[in-house]
């Protein structure tokens, strides 16, 4: 069927092609008032579709398409709607990317936005046979938006905004079918539907309905479902899926709210009745026809009992937390899942459409719709209600000698955990009737030990225990055990009753003090002596006599809401065990109280298992196994995202997250804090602000609030202005202070009289969208104490030292290699005795650090000439103060004199503690380099000169420091020490004589270590030069190789890719595995290693198998042959990943074990070698070093090929000049979409391997790349018919006919100018006279040539000459993100014709100087200058920002 539009249209209409087109008149000033309809209501299953056929930029909106049951006829042109939002009457529309019905948002983010549609897109829509409503986009269906819509509808389109003209287009019959044959199968099965659609987007992800029964509130996007009054009503609240299910889909709710008032629970199930016509009745169970309901344990079936009982579990016993799911499977079987575990089949035989069905019936006032979360499942299943339930076949059936608790208790007690675990449900409403006994008598001195998981503090009294005669199932439990007149010895308090009597009044460790992770525990002895432990102190014999056949038994009274059973080997659990039981804490009288890490083991102190509960916020979601939190729809939702720590703090522990993600939406930012409310036991309010609980401390901006109310003081920091990467820490010392931490360092005391035991909060707000936990303090830095544990050299075999020429405050040890500050905080400076050579380390170790002042060491180099008869009273108070050149580090910043000029460097200085090593290393070409525990921070500064001393300011918290480097002339072989870089320096031009010292070293470094590769490997792989090369002989897979020891801490493991076949798709995988390789049975690829297996493919991180992470670093399917990849494992468990020796940070925390590391040889990647290139990134100048002969030949002249620019991700100066340029209001049409923009800060630099200088054109010229800026490639303008051309004059020469002769002959070179220009040259795109930069030649008369005119254009091959003030002025420009004032700068990247320019000497002060080593271009033909202003092409914009001062 042949469709037009209508003729009842809007005012500004005008149709075309017999009333197949439309166009909107005035496009250009009028932007609405063109509503048009079809000429006929539309047929099921029959797509609609228009084209827009002209577009018009100049406003915001686009199209907006749908159906409306509204008959057009019915119109008057005085009612006739102005746009299609103002229907009412059954109107569904898609306008951008938001649905509307009648008006009003239904869904805001469904499929494709509508106003990035361009001239000749598609959008059509089509109402299926179910009566579902889909949209399409260039024939691509975007799922289904509206469940259900009537049959008699009407297309309408509004030409509004952007779109002038639409055209309606005729669906091809094999499209038409291939949309809708499946709406034609038997059946016609909508759970089918659109398959292809499934991932689309979102907004296809089950919700609730909008009909629903007269007492259910929905909200959350319609994906939480509550009763309204749930304490007054128990029923009227069934509510029903937004479609049907599809085949094999789980509809999955999790209960968030139960009220205890009444009997009876959530009823779930799905019927075949459409939620937009159903007549909800008050329960579900009464339903007579097309109905599936689990109530209880039974399944009804329209009505009446089908299959009871299903499941030994009862709904009625579900938790809040718990979840309940419901699936039909292809095969037509209905089949329930309680947390995850599917209860079997319920019923078969339903092919119909179904929508799942749930009754909020009784205690259920609240659920959730959730996604699957396996890890939440699993904590779900361990913490499961009954002792009979479905769970114990899934877990493993205890033996009978298992000491577990009877499942007969008091009346309100319950047993759960799989017999392990006994508590108090309703802990907060009773105090007593709490008594559990075990299920079988104690062994003669067997422990019957119980650890306190949970308390209330609304009680008086506590946990009772003892023993008991009374058997289990024939005790008549009575409301306290000290009731009990017969068999019976208790612990109370501190005394001890027998028969209801006292017999002793003051024995041992009042009980009523007991906290959350005591154990009380009640041992018979073979003599008949009774005993009771307290935290594993035996307090003496209670009783004597005692018979041999005795239970144990708890009283959970009073303030003991939960304990579980402790096992002799659960002291020695590790404490992720602890985590996976959902148990609070282990003994916690047992933690560390060092905050300054007084132990070698961080992990007693910064323990392992802290994570995020489990239970959160609706809008927030747990991850990467309760290590990192975020909020989904960041963008739609700014609250109710709280997340809490699995875990109380310990004293001193510190509890710290890193933000990884923000957004621009919103106000506001992430707050934290601590609350002494148990996550079980917490209402998720909207903000933690909102609470009113007076134990809870949180910080909000500068803002300390205490249960909801702002303390008058503000506090030091100012959350507000973090961004990603900020760290913020929290914790609670043993004084009961509370103390944040900002990227490592304490902002003070916030709060006092912080109770013990409390829980962590994040509440991710506002701009914060993620968060991950990490480690207290700084990853990159070895532990003082394992420093400590390196000797320090003995004095002779050191040819450095301090010089006698120090600060008066300065007491120089040890024949000058220990300086000491004696007094104060300055005139501390300490000198090398001697200048630096090329290539040499010096380096100090901090021996002493005293916290009482703030700041720390700064460190760095002179030219101030110091010799031991230098005069001590010329020397400044502080490093700044000295009165020539010098380059240090203070803080994280690099300073030249007084001026920094690098930000956010390295690792801050004032974080270093006593052990830490600083050194510092100027290379032949005169760059600075700083070493912080034997780690290249990169270079710090450029050009130094010659003669340069080292200089060290004792200031603030370093009182003292040793020399702890050699000196370069006596080293030898039998130095080289593996992990500690100080003790290596690979000169860039080693003498033949360094170059054999080195290479045996290096052998005999190989030697020691045993790097290479394993025997055991993949059938496809080849072993050669001594298992160090690996080589994949066929086919793409089957390449695993295993490096043949284990990892050492801080070792870097590196290959080096040789070999690429491009004839295969992705590359090399790199992980680690903890398994013996003899046991390893070797899959076609490391994804089948499903067991303690890390693995980084591509720019994704997979942990057995499973992807925990995405877009990590470089993508490893580009590598080239050349390039090297590589694996460390850092002190604290981190594993990082090395590019071409670039680390890109941390992958995962992968915990303790010993972890090889593996290879897959994979796709591209036929061939590594194993590569020792002392963690520095491979160049040309460096010296490579390897087994092989022929490979150390080859190595040596060939560089290794550089990282393509694709691969460099997360540059945070890349964005903040992506920023800057936006801010610039450039249209994009003058930008090439389709080339990459460049940034040329020195980390993508080093990344991609690029040369300093390169070559260009004909005759070939040199030109220097813009290091310091970032690159965005133009459009380059060479026809001169265009209008741009014709304003140009008809500038262009003939050359340029020929945009492939510009872009391969012609010259490269730079040219600075003010910021106001910028766009009057990419308007003509090439320089012209009048823009700022052009020097008038006054004695030019004019010229012969057209071409000229007298002016002079003046640029240059490098950009450091071409930005000077001169030509390109700085301009103040203020960072959104990071709310700082930066200073910034443009230039352009030019193409110049050969020939139309010449060259010369500097006309202007010029940075680079005639003898510079860092001339990268002749000096004297550093100005180029031509009057032809037709001879140049603008080929890139470039970018430079900086910090301003």
């Amino acid at each position: 069927m042949l469709l037009t539009v209508k003729i009842v249209c809007g005012s500004h209409i005008k149709f075309k092609d017999d009333f197949r087109s439309a166009e909107r008149l005035s496009a250009k000033s009028e932007f609405n008032n063109c509503v048009i309809f079809s000429d006929r209501k539309l047929e099921s299953n029959v797509i609609f579709q228009v084209r827009i056929d002209k577009r018009v930029g100049i406003w915001s909106g686009s199209i907006e398409i749908g159906v409306t049951t509204v008959n057009p006829e019915s119109f008057t042109p005085e009612t006739f709607p102005q746009s299609a939002t103002e229907l009412r009457n059954e109107t569904w529309l898609m306008s951008s990317r938001t649905i509307l019905q009648n008006g009003e948002t239904l869904i805001e983010n469904y499929g494709f936005d509508l106003e990035k549609l361009e001239e000749g897109d598609t959008v059509g829509l089509m109402r299926t046979n179910q009566g579902e409503l889909v949209f399409f986009i260039n024939k691509t269906p975007q799922g289904v938006a509206i469940p259900f819509i009537p049959a008699d509808i009407y297309a309408v389109i509004s030409l509004y905004g952007k779109c002038a003209q639409v055209s309606l287009v005729d669906v091809e019959p094999s499209e038409q079918s291939s949309n809708t044959e499946q709406h034609d199968a038997a059946g016609d099965d909508i759970s089918s539907i659109y398959i292809s659609t499934e991932n689309n987007s979102e907004n296809d992800k089950l919700r609730f309905h909008s009909s629903c029964g007269p007492l259910v509130k929905l909200s959350c996007t319609n994906r939480t479902a509550e009763r309204k009054r749930p304490k007054d009503e128990f029923n009227n609240a069934i509510v029903l899926t937004h479609r049907p299910l599809r085949n094999d889909e789980l509809f999955q709710i999790r209960i968030d709210t139960l009220v205890r008032k009444w009997s009876g629970s959530i009823e779930f199930g799905v019927t075949s009745h459409n939620p937009a016509t159903f007549e909800f009745p008050a329960t579900l169970t009464i339903m007579q026809t097309g109905t599936l309901i689990m109530s209880g344990n039974g399944i009804l079936h329209d009505g009446k009992a089908a299959n009871s009982p299903y499941t030994n579990f009862n709904l009625d016993q579900l938790q809040e937390g718990d979840r309940v799911g419901v699936m039909r499977k292809s095969s037509g079987e209905i089949c329930y899942f309680i947390n995850g575990t599917n209860l079997g089949i319920a019923i078969a035989g339903i092919h119909h459409p179904v929508w799942g069905a749930l009754n909020l019936y009784g205690m259920a006032a609240k659920v959730t719709i959730v996604d699957r979360n396996e890890r939440e499942e699993h904590n779900l299943r361990l913490n499961v209600r009954s002792h009979q339930d479905f769970y114990q076949a899934a877990a493993a059936e205890p033996t009978d000698e298992t000491l577990l608790f009877h499942p007969n208790c008091g009346f309100h007690a319950a047993v759960i955990n799989g017999g392990r675990t006994a508590h108090r449900p309703n802990s907060t409403d009773q105090f007593n009737h709490g008594v559990v006994l075990t299920n079988r008598t104690l062994k003669a001195n067997e422990v019957f030990e119980v650890r306190l998981d949970k308390m209330v503090t609304k009680w008086a009294g506590s946990i009772e225990i003892g023993v008991t005669t009374h058997v289990p199932t024939q005790l008549d439990y009575p409301c306290t055990m000290t009731n009990v007149r017969s068999g019976t010895w208790m612990m109370t308090g501190n005394g001890i009753m027998h028969n209801g009597t006292s017999i002793v009044d003051d024995y041992g460790q009042s009980l009523d003090r007991l906290k959350v992770g005591d154990r009380v525990g009640v041992v018979r002895k073979e003599n008949g002596c009774l005993s009771f432990l307290i935290n594993g102190d035996d307090q003496g014999c209670a009783a004597t006599n005692v018979p041999d056949c005795v239970y144990g038994v708890i009283d959970l009274y009073g303030q003991a809401a939960q304990v579980s059973i402790v096992y002799n080997s659960d002291n020695n659990k590790n404490s992720n065990d602890h985590f996976c039981n959902n148990m609070d804490l282990d003994n916690a009288g047992h933690s560390s109280n060092n905050f300054r890490m007084a132990t070698s083991n961080s992990e007693t102190l910064f323990g392992g298992d802290l994570r995020f509960h489990y239970l959160h916020g609706r809008n927030a979601k747990v991850s990467n196994n309760g290590l990192t939190a975020s909020r989904p729809n960041a963008l739609g939702e700014f609250n109710a995202a709280i997340v809490t720590s699995s875990r109380p703090l310990r004293d001193n522990e510190m509890f710290e997250v890193v933000i990884e993600r923000m957004v621009n939406r919103w106000s506001g930012n992430i707050e934290a804090g601590v609350t002494t409310i148990r996550p079980e036991e917490l209402i998720f309010p909207n903000t933690m602000t909102d609470i009113d609980h007076t134990e809870t401390w949180m910080l909000s901006g500068s803002s300390i609030m205490m249960g909801g109310s702002t303390v008058p003081n503000r506090y030091t920091c100012n959350l507000d202005t973090l961004t990603v990467g900020s760290r913020v820490g929290i914790q609670r010392r043993s004084d009961g202070t509370l103390h944040y931490w900002i990227n490592g360092e304490d902002q003070g005391v916030a709060a006092y009289d912080i109770p013990s035991n409390v829980y962590s909060v994040i509440d991710l707000y506002g701009q914060c969208a993620q968060v991950s936990i990490t480690k207290a303090g700084d990853m990159s830095m070895i532990s003082s104490q394992i420093v400590d544990s390196l000797s320090l050299p003995l004095a002779n075999d050191l040819n450095h030292r301090f010089s006698i020429c120090c600060g008066k405050n300065v007491m120089l040890k040890n024949n000058n290699l220990t300086a000491t500050r004696v007094r104060h905080y300055t005139n501390s400076l300490v000198f090398s005795s001697s200048p630096l050579e090329n290539d040499e380390i010096f380096e100090v170790r901090l021996t002493d650090v005293r916290n009482k002042w703030a700041g720390s060491l700064m460190i760095g180099v002179t030219n101030l000439s110091i010799t031991d008869e230098y005069p001590t009273s010329h020397l400044p108070p502080s490093i700044s103060g000295i009165c020539a050149d010098t380059w240090y580090i203070s803080g994280s910043q690099v300073k030249k004199n007084l001026n920094a000029i690098k930000e956010n460097y390295c690792v801050n200085l004032n974080r270093l503690m006593q052990g830490d090593r600083v050194g510092l290393r100027i290379s032949s070409e005169r760059t600075l380099k700083v070493l912080i525990n034997g780690e290249d921070m990169g270079i710090a500064a450029y050009n130094l000169p010659k003669k340069m001393f080292v200089v060290i300011d004792l200031y603030g918290s370093t009182e003292a420091v040793s020399i702890s480097s050699l000196g370069k002339n006596i080293m030898s072989p039998n130095d080289i020490n593996a992990n500690d870089s100080s003790s290596i320096s690979l000169g860039d031009h080693p003498s033949p004589m360094k170059d054999l010292q080195l290479s045996r070293s290096i052998q005999e470094l190989n030697g020691s270590l045993c790097i290479m590769f394993h025997a055991k490997h993949g059938k496809n792989v080849e072993l050669c030069n001594n298992n160090t090369t690996a080589r994949r002989i066929s086919s793409y897979n089957h390449g695993i190789i295993v490096f043949s020891q284990s990892l050492d801490k801080s070792q870097l493991y590196q290959v080096r890719i040789t070999k690429i076949d491009s004839n295969w798709t992705a590359s090399i995988m790199i992980g680690v595995i903890d398994s013996s390789v003899e046991k390893l049975n070797f899959p076609p690829s490391a994804f089948g290693f499903r067991k303690s297996c890390w693995l980084i493919c591509g720019d994704c991180i997979f942990q057995n198998g499973t992807k925990v992470k995405s877009k990590y670093g470089p993508n490893l399917d580009n590598l080239l042959e050349g390039n090297t990849v590589g694996l460390k494992v850092d002190f604290q468990d981190n594993l990082h990943l090395y590019v071409n020796g670039v680390d890109q940070g941390i992958a995962a925390k992968i915990g303790s074990g010993k972890w090889r590391v593996i290879i897959d040889a994979y796709g591209k990647c036929e061939e590594v070698m194993i590569w020792n290139g002392m963690g520095d990134c491979l160049t040309k100048e460096d010296s490579i070093f390897e087994t092989s002969t022929e490979r150390l030949e080859s190595s040596m002249e060939k560089k290794s090929k550089p990282l393509e620019s694709n691969l460099i991700k997360n540059c945070e100066y890349l964005n903040t000049c992506m920023m800057f340029k936006t801010s610039l209001c450039l249209p994009d049409p003058y930008f090439v979409p389709t080339e990459n923009i460049t940034c040329y800060c020195e980390s993508c630099h080093r990344i991609r391997g690029d040369q300093l200088i390169y070559k260009q054109g004909d005759p070939p010229a040199d030109y220097q790349l813009p290091i310091g800026w970032v690159r965005f490639p133009i459009n380059i303008t060479f026809d001169s018919t265009t209008t741009i051309s014709s304003q140009c004059g008809n500038l262009m020469t003939s050359s340029t006919s020929s945009l492939s002769n510009v872009l391969t002959t012609w010259h490269v070179g730079y040219h600075g100018l003010n910021i106001p220009h910028v766009r009057r040259v990419m308007d003509f795109g090439q320089l012209v006279a009048d823009n700022g930069f052009a020097c008038e030649n006054t004695s030019k008369s004019k010229g012969k040539d057209e071409k000229t005119d007298g002016t002079i254009l003046i640029f240059s091959p490098t950009i450091d000459y071409a930005s000077i003030p001169e030509f390109s002025r700085r301009y103040e420009y203020f960072d959104p993100i990071t709310k700082k004032k930066m200073w910034s700068k443009v230039a352009f990247q030019l193409l110049v014709q050969p020939g139309s320019y010449k060259k010369g000497p500097p006309s202007y002060p010029s940075p680079i100087s005639s003898h510079s080593s860092a001339s990268c271009v002749d000096y004297e033909g550093i100005e180029w200058s031509t009057k032809e202003q037709g001879s140049t092409h603008v080929s890139a914009l470039l970018v430079c920002v900086e910090p301003a001062p």
